[in-house]
Order: structure tokens, then C-alpha cells, then sequence
């Protein structure tokens, strides 16, 4: 195994995996008010939301911070754009890149982002102790919006108690990606599979050591599947498999898609979606120690200090509508 192998298999065995039975798990959505005391925000009327709008067209923009693909935001925010006539920009990245932006943007008294659209771990555990974000909830005022009845558990879904992030989307996630031109169905059917000296470099691997589906997946072994100890023994196996790794989400999947590895793990689901449906011949493996269900990058919230708090209002308010939110479903 090369050099940056073994280091990214040290830091996986004595940080993260540890890491992952001592700290939180991805948090899941609130799924009531903590002893009933919180309450939806009233609903707005019809005169207030005309003055929104227009306070909104004044500001005329929107800046959005997101891990998601760049056509992915582009593609939902354009009947946005249509609708209102205001400008919607967008930064894309990673998560601790835009975490680290954020800070640096706070530090130096820059105001320049509105919405973060990530997912839970990046929202609420990473963002949220920095005291980047805010509560998105007084934002909220649309009946559809507000409505717990408009949302299918019956609850707003919020990720936690100070209603930080906001969950748009539940999605189960699935961690073996394969070539169907070079995977046999049935070879691979349980994650110990991958162990088979059949694909001993032959693998590519989100890089665990940064925040998305690489490191979830450890954690999701660590705590659902095999605990600490036995995850710990997977992953020393699997370092002897040498996978390549990359912090590229489209390459993650692309590699796979273009044959270049007949196996990815943990790639972007959101990469896998769009390379599928362009005809691409990969499809997620239905492992027997099965998956997990989380916002897969679809997670919402807002920085504490707005650069354009009346038009973050009306897009938040859009976007978490039915219209919005049909808007992303239609391309995440």
C-alpha cells in the first residue's frame, strides 16, 4: 500500500471511527417542539408578504453557499428567479471549505452569504457550534410552510431543538456503487464483499477524512452495523484492498461510470443520480447490512447574519413551498 494510502487509513482508524462512537451521530429531525413550548411562526398576510416581496426586489439578490452540484442550485432556483426577478448567486464546495469560508468571511466582518444548503452533519454539527448559522424558523410564514400537517411526519422537519437546519429531503443512502458491465449481479451483496481480493485495486473511495458520504459511511458501520471494534477491523481489511481515493464528488462516480474502477464507495448520491440518468450503466448495491436514511446534502439553513435578510425570507419561504420544493425534488 503507497504512503497516502497508509496515511489516510491511520487517520480513519485512530480519528475518525473513534470519533464516531465518542460524538454525535448525524442528527436526525425534530419531530415535535420540546414540551410543546415552540410554535410555528404565525402565518403572513397577504398585505405583509406584498411588502416582502418588494422589500426583497429592492435588495434584488440571493447568496447561496451550497455542497450540492452547481446545476443542481442553478436548476432550482431559475422559476425562483422567473417569478420574482431577483438574482440568485451560489458558491459551491465542500463542506469544510465552506465552513472555513464562513468563518473567515465572519472574522473579517464580511457579510456576504445568505443560505447554506448542505447536508445535517455539515449544517448542525459542523456550522452551528461556530455560531455561523441562525435560527431558520422565525424566517418561516408561509401556511404551507408552517403547517405541520403539510409535511408527511406531521412535523416540521427541523434537525434540531434551536431549529438551525431544516430538513427538505430524506433520502436512503446506499454506500457500493458498481459498473454493471463489469459487476456481476449478485457478486457483491454485503459490504465485507468488497474484502474479495477480486477487486484489490480496483476500487475508488470518497475520501473519508473530510465530511460526506466517505466518512458517513464509517459511522454508519461504527454505530448501525458492526460497532467500533469490527468497523475498525473492516477498515484495517479494506486499506490492504488499496482503493484509490478522491475528494472530486463527480470523479468518485465518473470513475465508476467510465470504468475506470468497476467499484466506488460511498460516492456523491447526487453525482450517481445524474450520471444515471444520462444512461450511465452504475447502480447503488443493495447490501444486506443495508444503508442509512438522512438529507443527503439536502439540508437548509441560514447564516446569523444575512447579507439580504427580506429576499432570503421570500427564497426560503419559496423553496420549502410546495412550488420550491417541488423545484428541487424535480433535480436533486
Amino acid at each position: 500500500m503507497n504512503s497516502i494510502g497508509k496515511l489516510l487509513t491511520l487517520v480513519v482508524l485512530t480519528g475518525l471511527i473513534a470519533g464516531a462512537c465518542g460524538q454525535s451521530k448525524t442528527p436526525a429531525p425534530v419531530t415535535s417542539p420540546p414540551n410543546g413550548t415552540r410554535q410555528a411562526a404565525k402565518p403572513v398576510q397577504e398585505s405583509d408578504w406584498d411588502r416582502l416581496v418588494a422589500a426583497a426586489k429592492k435588495e434584488g439578490k440571493v447568496m447561496i453557499y451550497s455542497s450540492q452540484l452547481g446545476t443542481q442550485i442553478r436548476d432550482t432556483v431559475e422559476p425562483f428567479k422567473k417569478k420574482y426577478g431577483i438574482k440568485v448567486d451560489f458558491l459551491i464546495g465542500r463542506g469544510e471549505e465552506l465552513t472555513q469560508r464562513l468563518q473567515t468571511e465572519k472574522s473579517a466582518g464580511l457579510y456576504i452569504a445568505d443560505v447554506v444548503i448542505a447536508g445535517a452533519t455539515v449544517l448542525v454539527v459542523t456550522m452551528k457550534p461556530l455560531g455561523i448559522l441562525g435560527s431558520i424558523e422565525p424566517l418561516l410564514v408561509l401556511p404551507e410552510v408552517t403547517d405541520p400537517k403539510a409535511w408527511i411526519t406531521d412535523t416540521v422537519p427541523f434537525m434540531d431543538k434551536d431549529r438551525t437546519g431544516f430538513s427538505m429531503i430524506a433520502s436512503f443512502q446506499r454506500f457500493v456503487l458498481i459498473n454493471t458491465d463489469l459487476v456481476s449481479q449478485g457478486e457483491i451483496t454485503s459490504y465485507k464483499d468488497i474484502l474479495n481480493s477480486r477487486w484489490k485495486g480496483r476500487m475508488v473511495y470518497f475520501d473519508p477524512t473530510i465530511t460526506g458520504s466517505g466518512n458517513a459511511f464509517i459511522r454508519v458501520l461504527a454505530t448501525d452495523v458492526w460497532g467500533l471494534e469490527g468497523t475498525k477491523d473492516f477498515m484495517r481489511q479494506l486499506a490492504k484492498q488499496d482503493p484509490a481515493f478522491t475528494r472530486e464528488k463527480r470523479l468518485s462516480a465518473e470513475w465508476v461510470a467510465r470504468a475506470k474502477h468497476p467499484v466506488g464507495i460511498a460516492p456523491d448520491r447526487g453525482v450517481v443520480i445524474d450520471l444515471m440518468r444520462a444512461g450511465a450503466p452504475i447502480v447503488f448495491v443493495k447490501a444486506a447490512e443495508g444503508g442509512i436514511t438522512g438529507t443527503s446534502g439536502g439540508g437548509l439553513g441560514v447564516v446569523a447574519r444575512m447579507a439580504n435578510p427580506n429576499a432570503t425570507r421570500l427564497f426560503v419561504n419559496w423553496l420549502l413551498s410546495r412550488e420550491g420544493h417541488a423545484s428541487f425534488i424535480r433535480v436533486y
